[in-house]
């Protein structure tokens, strides 16, 4: 069974248009105090902008107006009763954005939404942090995948021969790297016994075990080798039968399309299906962690 790609990519917040005084002063702030970087470089013309792509899809387009205060035109945003506008920006960790802010020029806001306090751009507009992740994520040594609803959408292809193949996604190669040079070590845990996924792991550089009968037994089994410990594991997994290593690990990730059961248990639910970007939202959430 050999493995068909599919050029899909992890799902992308819509960008919020922020229209601001100085390019150069907001692209500092949303740099240090959030996490953002170039993600589009400059449009020409008249009022070119610029583009920072941020954790977890989020994307900020910063155009330069003469302006009393700042309007996003697009995307993840509220207003207040008196009219300004409020950014919602997702974070791994609310505490440490709110101090990062804080530190690179903005302030906190005397508005609030809610019971959530707001906090200050470089001109006026209003930030509302929105806690997003696996508190503690950031010590995780070891992530191991299940293969089927997690790499691939779940289904398999056979031909007119009996042959089979399945669907896999660049982006999640390319998230595997990402992980690893986070110095997270990676691995697939599979029931599988076609070598596909033999063929898909080495193609990503990893160590795959295929036709795992028992899952629990395998985890604890390949932490006691890799000497980590299992609070220090990150385990994905789609279905009933990736349940009991899920609960064995430190920290759980589900598909948005997996088993009722298995969202119940994961600590972080992602916005992708199986096979469409779970592994490049898993990089997302460990670099904005460690950001």
């Amino acid at each position: 069974m050999a493995p068909i790609m599919t050029p899909l990519f992890a799902p992308q917040v819509p960008a919020v248009v922020l229209l601001v005084r100085d390019i150069g002063k907001s692209r500092d702030f949303y740099a240090k105090g959030l996490g953002y970087v170039p993600g589009g470089g400059c449009d020409a013309g008249a009022g070119a902008g610029e583009t920072l792509a941020g954790a977890f899809g989020q994307s900020l387009r910063l155009v330069p107006v003469v302006s009393d205060r700042p309007v996003a035109e697009v995307g993840c945003m509220h207003e207040c009763m008196d009219g300004r506008v409020v950014l919602c920006v997702s974070v791994a960790d609310r505490e440490r954005a709110a101090s990062a802010i804080m530190a690179h020029g903005g302030g906190r806001a005397a508005n609030r939404l809610g019971d959530t306090p707001l906090y200050l751009g470089p001109d006026g507009e209003l930030i509302l942090l929105e806690e997003r992740g696996l508190p503690g994520v950031e010590r995780v040594r070891l992530v191991v995948y299940d293969f089927d609803g997690v790499m691939t959408d779940n289904r398999v292809f056979v031909d007119q021969d009996g042959r089979e193949s399945v669907a896999a996604n660049r982006s999640d190669g390319l998230a595997v790297g990402m992980i690893a040079r986070l110095g997270v070590d990676q691995c697939i845990l599979s029931t599988e016994t076609n070598p596909v996924v033999q063929a898909r792991a080495m193609k990503l550089g990893l160590i795959a075990e295929s036709g795992v009968a028992d899952k629990p037994a395998a985890l604890v089994a390949l932490a006691e080798r890799r000497g980590v410990a299992l609070a220090d594991i990150l385990f994905v997994g789609n279905d009933v039968n990736d349940a009991g290593a899920m609960a064995l690990a430190g920290f759980c990730v589900a598909p948005a399309d997996a088993h009722p059961s298995v969202r119940a248990l994961a600590g972080y639910v992602t916005l992708a299906r199986g096979g469409h970007g779970v592994v490049r939202e898993l990089a997302d959430l460990l670099m904005a962690a460690r950001s």
